[in-house]
């Protein structure tokens, strides 16, 4: 099965939620003296619409056997990811699906979980071991019931190739790798705030291609800026803790680039300026912080100030209330370019019809998925999203039922939004 594809199965609950509504509807159109068909047709519409909706959610619902379909990774021995992402190392012994270990099993229960290697090796040669990789991933429930059913979790299966016989296999890591959200902690807000107040404090330093090596592993600020060389940009960016990585790039961009040349239009959100998540209001959240200026140091003076107040404390951010600001205070901004932390939410997602202009997304942290919120804004607005390695320029022109590829996932137009594509067959 293509990566990015799902495979639906019938539910022994979805059998039963049909049983139980044929002799609801039975039940029904036999009741005596019915004076007002209206109403009995209005209720029986009703509850085979939400049967319907109810058994295509289930049917919808990934399975053990979707995950191991897919395409395998292959690695000569496997290796963690270099990532700001955390990680957990679940242990199981080569042949084996019983777990000896997890590392950080509390914070697994209310992690934001983004992706699951299930690791293991060649040995015997090009063996079908899905039995014994399908009883692990069921295993794996007992660290967190979601885990499989969770759209927003990409799952991988990674066979390490290094190993020509049973007992250099043996040595290898077989178990499963999660990656998941660093916690919004006080530790992770001083670890942002050293590394913006490391910046340069003015543009007295001299920035060199020497600088940028330390972007190496994953300069998408600077590559997608360097392609597409927008003038007198009006920027919306998100500067909670998750995206530090990502900020340092921006200011050396602008340093290489911007400084004294042209006016930038900024506007920052910090997701409420440290309020708690009860008081955030959908459209009113605030921690908006914005400038405009040629110079380097108003930039690094609004940074230090929006990342002052700790970090955003849940996952869902404000950026379509940074975005409608900035195009308030912009009027002649012909487009608003949207740094984005791909890996979490908008919480304002309902709010996209304000928005009057292109809205050019970067997506900061695509390594694992593609959130489909981004896809969405940009279709909407007629904007465009951007990575590392592509740019995605003609969303607005995508027909009903179009389908198209973007970082090597399929995706389609359906009823106007940009969804992932899923197989039309189904398997009873």
């Amino acid at each position: 099965m293509s990566e990015g594809f799902f495979v639906l199965e019938h539910s022994d609950a979805g059998i039963l939620n049909m049983q139980y509504v044929t002799k609801l509807y039975s039940y029904i159109i036999t009741i005596p003296l019915i004076k007002n068909l209206l109403i009995m047709k209005t209720i029986i519409s009703i509850l085979f619409t939400t049967l319907a909706v109810a058994v295509f959610s289930q049917l919808s619902l990934r399975t053990v056997d979707d995950i191991l379909e897919q395409p395998e990774k292959k690695a000569g021995i496997y290796r963690i990811a270099g990532t700001y992402l955390n990680t957990a190392v679940v242990n199981m012994n080569y042949g084996s699906a019983e777990i000896l270990s997890v590392m950080n099993k509390k914070e697994l229960k209310d992690a934001d979980i983004i992706q699951i290697d299930v690791v293991y090796t060649n040995y015997p040669r090009d063996q079908d071991i899905s039995d014994l990789n399908k009883q692990r991933i069921l295993n794996m429930l007992s660290i967190r019931p979601d885990l499989i059913k969770s759209s927003g979790i990409t799952w991988s299966m990674v066979r390490q190739m290094y190993c020509r016989n049973e007992s250099q296999a043996k040595l290898l890591f077989h178990g499963v790798v999660i990656y998941y959200q660093p916690e919004q902690t006080q530790a992770l807000n001083r670890l942002e705030r050293e590394s913006y107040e490391a910046l340069p404090q003015d543009d007295k330093i001299k920035i060199t291609d020497n600088t940028l090596k330390q972007f190496n592993d994953e300069p998408v600020i600077l590559k997608v800026m360097e392609r597409n060389n927008w003038k007198n940009p009006t920027i919306v960016a998100d500067v909670t803790c998750s995206m530090y990585p990502y900020m340092k790039q921006t200011a050396f961009w602008f340093l290489l680039k911007m400084n004294k040349k042209e006016t930038v239009n900024i506007t920052l959100f910090n997701d409420g300026d440290g309020i708690s998540n009860d008081q955030k209001i959908v459209g009113r959240t605030g921690g908006l912080h914005s400038v405009s200026t040629k110079d380097y140091k108003d930039f690094r003076e609004l940074l230090l100030k929006s990342v002052s107040y700790g970090c955003s404390g849940d996952s869902d951010e404000n950026d379509v209330e940074a975005i409608y600001k900035a195009q308030r205070d912009n009027p002649d901004a012909k487009e608003i370019i949207l740094i984005a932390d791909n890996l979490s939410n908008m919480r304002d997602y309902s709010l996209i019809p304000k928005i009057k202009v292109p809205v050019r997304i970067i997506l900061c942290g695509t390594k694992y998925r593609i959130n489909l919120q981004y896809l969405n804004l940009a279709r909407m607005t007629g904007g465009s999203v951007h990575s590392i390695e592509e740019d995605l320029t003609d969303l607005i022109n995508k027909s009903e039922g179009e389908s198209f590829k973007f970082l090597d996932k399929t995706y389609v137009i359906s009823d106007g939004q940009v969804i992932e594509r899923v197989q039309s067959s189904a398997r009873i």
